[in-house]
């Protein structure tokens, strides 16, 4: 799934009204997945002369690239740091932990050959989904109907459970960016 997804699912499974710490603490967790991503596509597309098609058919399957996802994927280590969070009595530490699991748990079956190892470094093993949220072979234009479905109601649950000057403002420039990846993955297909 998108990013923009996993941030409002994360934020309407897990922020509270005028809890402004544990809110950003739920929004980082729900970006932890994905950074090792982009932090890979930064480095591609800023210091390598690679096309698109050779960072994703690539670069982005050589190492240390796939450690650095395997660990940011890694549903043991997100279990562990919210072991930690429990065991010190952390709540920002928990919450962000439980949007780190959410995001893992909305990715593991949309991910088809693109799988990430959701269980390193207890395995290497890849879950293969027969669904993908990208790659049209897997069924990607259903999978990104729920995927619409989900972020608008979502959205719509944070619009109204947030009425601050600063958070629709954000929810819009989420959606505007949802609304954008869509259309740049509609246009390049």
């Amino acid at each position: 799934m998108n990013t923009a997804t996993h941030a409002v699912v994360a934020a309407t499974l897990l922020t509270r009204r005028r809890a402004p710490a544990r809110n950003v603490a739920v929004l980082a967790g729900a970006l932890v997945a994905d950074l090792s991503m982009f932090v890979f596509y930064g480095w591609a597309k800023l210091l390598t002369p690679m096309t698109e098609r050779e960072i994703w058919t690539e670069a982005y399957w050589r190492e240390p690239w796939q450690v650095l996802g395997a660990i940011s994927n890694s549903v043991p280590l997100a279990l562990a740091v919210l072991a930690i969070a429990r065991w010190r009595g952390s709540v920002l530490l928990a919450v962000l932990a439980a949007a780190w699991l959410s995001h893992l748990a909305l990715d593991f079956p949309v991910h088809a050959t693109d799988a990430h190892r959701h269980f390193w470094p207890l395995t290497d093993w890849r879950f293969e989904s027969p669904f993908s949220y990208w790659d049209s072979r897997y069924g990607a234009a259903y999978v990104g109907v729920a995927e619409v479905t989900l972020f608008l109601l979502c959205t719509v649950a944070l619009w109204r459970r947030f009425d601050g000057r600063w958070t629709r403002p954000a929810l819009m420039i989420n959606a505007s960016a949802f609304v954008g990846v869509y259309l740049y993955f509609a246009l390049i297909s």
